[in-house]
């Protein structure tokens, strides 16, 4: 929290706009000494071959090599000489950094001795395991290949991603928003997103990148404490020029794309790990794996654990040698086999094969040399002709002005797979649910078509009538004259149940269960059956109006007690935020208090004292909207906004509105005298129906008041 917050007055200007923050350079810059001296570990065997090859051509190379022991060598350079360093390594070994940046020689030797003494490759954190296939499928089947096309356009339109120009912070501000909005369109709350600023460990007042890198977490349900990571690199870089064009679409924008389209997927599907999941887009990778290496270190010094990491750093450029390749240095054996695993069991027509890329190569290192088990499977072969006599099939566009989305034929196939890959790892080592579609909730729906029925329950002999849409006429003896009648879907099946309240005894026909007895309740009590705990079955509910007390028998066998009104309230019970759960309510002189579950306590006047009050969802943006019937007159306070006067009825109607045609939204309908006028809100129809005689009630008028 105190590298976040230092990072907004600090490093940036912040900018809100429809609640997404707005990242920019302020115009101090930040604190960044002017030419700091870095102190980089490197291949001991890569560095010796720069060196020689700089001295063949020129007679001069810019790097020294300070100390070297166990194969890694430490050398010494300012920022122009990591630029050249990061374009040397990409020339002869065709990767992103090649070596880790590290503000003093301690930290160089520390970082030497993490490499040497990491026990990551070959020790197993977690066993794996491939069975959560109800959850993965559905996940796959939502992930699209136009989506990651246009986050890897979107990315790539910047001039530059370089984390020390303002569009590297272009780049952050862009993902920031995209997964922001993410985040608020799944409208839960145990998603965040936030920038990580990089502040240097030995001078908290120094930023080690101005370029933030961007985490969004979900919180695990049941283990939030271990912590599954899926990364990639924000920034972009060209060789040979701190200023020059670098559109970056395959390196990285490909990998951030895989894990947007991933994130979405996860979103849009509900799926809740019970594990905590962390997306990370890092920053400064180009230079050092300078964001990674930071989160990594404050990681392992906080004890955090995490039981996995998963880079993507580039996935949409393939060649013909293999779909995904492993990398099989500086990862770890064991979660490596579970990607080849996953692989046959979820995308089993793609060929996995293994490769190297070397020390430093991506971000997966930074984790690798903090203990914790890393893996990165690459978009085609990486290393060239030593390995195996096959020649490697890189990206020759990397860190140049041509690296565009043109050179993936302009499409984002190949990213699909490692974005699959990326949602079968996390969806089999989180495991957790997708949220299940969930039954029909159409109120007074005796069939689970989707609409309303028209049903009557008549009092002189205790019989229902209903005409279902689909099941057609139907007669069922349930009940006496003085019952309160109180329909609704207390199985959870999508149809809803006979069922009548009787001095303080529910007597309920469920579709599926058959008949059953409930004492809830005392003779004088209002009956409000609703959902109030989100599972999908009506729940047990009385309003005691001599005390303003709510009484919830949850089907789940729970039970609350709530003092939300007084004596003489209507209640009128619904799902006033949307959330899934019924809120209390009651319906006083013209005024509605609401206890919303998700939004608190609200109060408003709509109405006057003599008015029917009544709740239903009348725009279809899942939430009720308050609406009163005034003499043949319908005002309806629509919950997105706007109040609508309609005249359908005449004084002494009984309202009975409900979804009749299935739009999802209530339809206006009296009954009068056996007759039914509906108001079809799907096409702004009329429909006239006989059925019922004077004196029956209507269903759908069980709960209005």
């Amino acid at each position: 929290m105190k590298s976040y917050l230092r990072f907004l007055l600090i490093a940036v200007c912040v900018f809100t706009a429809a609640g997404i923050a707005y990242l920019t350079i302020a115009p101090n810059g930040g604190a960044i000494a002017d030419k700091p001296i870095y102190w980089i570990t490197v291949d001991e065997s890569e560095i010796g071959h720069l060196i020689e090859k700089d001295l063949s051509l020129s007679g001069t190379s810019k790097f020294e090599v300070v100390e070297s022991r166990g194969g890694l060598a430490i050398i010494k350079l300012d920022e122009l000489g990591s630029q050249y360093l990061s374009g040397r390594m990409h020339e002869e070994y065709h990767k992103c950094a090649g070596f880790l940046r590290h503000e003093t020689y301690e930290e160089a030797q520390r970082s030497i001795d993490a490499s040497l003494n990491s026990n990551a490759a070959a020790a197993e954190f977690v066993t794996y395991t491939i069975d959560n296939q109800s959850s993965v499928v559905p996940m796959l089947a939502e992930a699209a290949e136009p989506n990651i096309r246009q986050t890897i356009t979107d990315l790539s339109s910047l001039f530059t991603r370089r984390h020390d120009q303002q569009g590297g912070l272009d780049g952050a501000n862009m993902i920031l928003s995209k997964w922001r909005q993410l985040a608020l369109a799944s409208g839960r709350t145990d998603v965040s997103v936030m920038p990580y600023a990089h502040l240097s460990p030995t001078n908290p007042d120094t930023f080690l990148t101005p370029q933030p890198s961007i985490i969004l977490t979900i919180n695990g349900t049941a283990f939030p404490d271990e912590i599954i990571v899926v990364g990639g690199h924000q920034d972009s870089i060209r060789s040979g020029s701190t200023t020059g064009g670098a559109p970056g679409a395959d390196d990285d924008a490909s990998g951030i794309a895989s894990m947007t389209e991933t994130i979405r997927v996860l979103l849009a599907k509900g799926f809740r790990p019970k594990r905590t999941l962390q997306f990370i887009a890092y920053a400064a990778e180009e230079v050092g794996l300078v964001g990674s290496k930071n989160i990594a270190q404050n990681y392992r010094a906080q004890n955090k654990n995490v039981i996995g990491a998963l880079q993507l750093d580039m996935t949409n450029y393939g060649g013909n040698w293999a779909d995904i390749v492993i990398i099989t240095d500086n990862t770890n054996a064991a979660q490596n086999q579970f990607l080849r695993d996953l692989v046959t069991e979820y995308q089993p027509t793609l060929v996995v094969k293994n490769d190297q890329c070397g020390y430093g190569c991506s971000d997966h290192k930074s984790w690798f040399d903090q203990n914790y088990p890393a893996s990165m499977p690459f978009e085609a072969k990486f290393s060239g002709t030593s390995l195996d006599g096959i020649a490697a099939q890189y990206n020759t566009a990397l860190h140049t002005a041509n690296d565009t989305l043109t050179r993936s034929n302009g499409n984002a196939n190949h990213a699909l797979k490692f974005t699959k890959l990326a949602i079968s790892y996390v969806g089999e080592l989180a495991k957790g649910n997708i949220a299940q579609p969930a039954p029909n909730r159409t109120p007074f729906d005796f069939d689970a078509d989707g609409r309303a029925d028209i049903s009557v329950f008549r009092p002189a002999d205790g019989v229902w009538h209903t005409d279902a849409s689909t099941g057609g006429y139907s007669a069922s003896q349930f009940g006496i004259a003085t019952d309160t009648i109180v329909p609704a879907d207390y199985d959870g099946d999508g149809k809803t149940d006979l069922a009548v309240y009787r001095d303080g005894v529910w007597h309920i026909m469920r579709s599926q269960a058959g008949y059953s007895a409930i004492l809830w309740g005392v003779a004088g009590d209002i009956p409000q059956p609703q959902d109030f705990d989100d599972d999908g079955k009506a729940d047990i509910a009385v309003f005691r109006p001599s005390n303003g007390v709510w009484y919830v028998l949850n089907s789940n066998g729970g039970n609350s007690i709530v003092q939300f009104g007084q004596q003489g309230d209507e209640p009128i019970a619904g799902d006033f935020d949307g959330d899934g759960e019924a809120d209390l309510a009651v319906f006083r002189d013209g005024v509605w208090h609401i206890k919303g579950s998700a939004n608190g306590y609200t109060a408003y006047q709509f109405g006057i004292a003599t008015d029917t009050a009544i709740a239903a969802d009348f725009d279809g943006d899942g939430k009720a909207d308050s609406a009163i019937f005034r003499d043949g007159v319908w005002y309806v306070l629509r919950s997105g906004g706007g109040v609508t006067v309609f005249q359908w009825g005449v004084a002494g109607d009984v309202p009975a509105a409900a979804d009749y045609d299935g739009d999802g939204k209530a339809d206006l309908a009296v009954y009068r005298g056996g007759t039914w006028y509906i108001y079809n809100s799907s096409n702004s129809s009329i429909s006239y129906r006989s059925f019922g005689i004077t004196g029956d009630r209507p269903a759908a008028n069980a709960f209005v008041k």
